[in-house]
């Protein structure tokens, strides 16, 4: 279609590359994804485009899409749009004002790092994950909206139940609270833990509240002290790398319900973890190295 690539699977249209020189960009309606799945990121160092509109059917924005389009001043995003994906603005240091839609749920990590003007109007309340660096001022701009609130170490969201984050975890600063988490540091009603939200803390213990259904990707990855997990009985989902790294983890104890839904390496470089019970019926084969001993109960 022109100077764009479309990819189509089961009635869905993909744009995978872009191939033209204009400075205003229309995306055609009818894409709901813009994605490359070969890691050619497919606006990635346009240099030439100052202004993209993208179509209303549009609701997922693939890592690294406009990477480094450091011409790139305006781009509107529809009132459907679930899923800004890592890195995908990432550089594009003369983007302007942005309204992030209603409809927003995720936004990955680095998503708007280094964009200097950028300047966030709409902040929406339906964000389940987004990461501490997603902006240059992340909880700054999240605290504009009353749906977002710092609980003791966390960015939480009162209108979805999601933890968000740690403002201080990463690599370089390990500064969750041990006791916070002994106790009840998660709010009582979460629902759901973010991706990379709890990861590198210090704690060797966490009490996940029962309220809780999913645990994103990375959510406790690089947990190095922590030795037992009690996973409630209403979790459906651990996610990919889950847990991944957490060299002293002993004991991983499923408190029943249904069957849960495991990503892939969820409890890798685990190599304390020898055995774990998980519920009957539970879709695990990617989700631990071959040398633990997994039963179903």
């Amino acid at each position: 279609m022109g100077d764009f690539e479309i990819y189509e699977e089961d009635g869905d249209k993909i744009l995978t590359s872009y191939t033209g020189h204009d400075k205003k960009v229309v995306i055609p309606e009818g894409i709901v994804a813009i994605d490359n799945f070969d890691d050619d990121f497919v606006f990635h160092q346009n240099g030439e485009i100052e202004e993209v509109v993208l179509p209303e059917s549009l609701e997922y924005i693939g890592r690294a899409a406009f990477w480094d389009c450091n011409g790139l001043k305006k781009i509107n995003f529809p009132s459907g749009l679930s899923m800004i994906g890592e890195l995908a603005f990432k550089g594009c240091e003369s983007l302007g004002e942005i309204d992030l839609p209603d409809s927003l749920e995720i936004i990955g990590i680095s998503a708007f790092e280094g964009c200097g003007k950028l300047k966030v109007g709409n902040v929406p309340s339906s964000l389940v994950e987004v990461s501490v660096n997603a902006f240059e001022n992340t909880t700054e701009i999240l605290m504009r909206n009353k749906a977002y609130v710092l609980l003791g170490d966390f960015v939480y969201n009162s209108e979805t139940k999601a933890v968000l984050y740690a403002p201080d975890s990463d690599s370089d600063d390990e500064s969750i609270d041990d006791d916070f988490l002994k106790g009840t540091g998660l709010p009582l009603d979460t629902k759901i833990i973010g991706a990379n939200a709890l990861s590198f803390g210090q704690f060797d213990e966490v009490k996940i509240p029962n309220s809780v259904e999913y645990i994103g990707t990375g959510a406790f990855m690089f947990c190095q002290n922590l030795k037992k997990v009690v996973i409630p009985k209403n979790v459906y989902t651990i996610d990919s790398g889950a847990f991944i790294n957490c060299q002293s983890l002993e004991e991983v104890v499923f408190e029943g319900g249904g069957p849960v839904t495991f990503g892939s390496m969820a409890f890798f470089g685990c190599p304390n973890l020898k055995s774990v019970a998980v519920p009957k019926g539970s879709d695990y084969e990617e989700a631990f190295e071959d040398g633990v001993a997994v039963s179903e109960k």
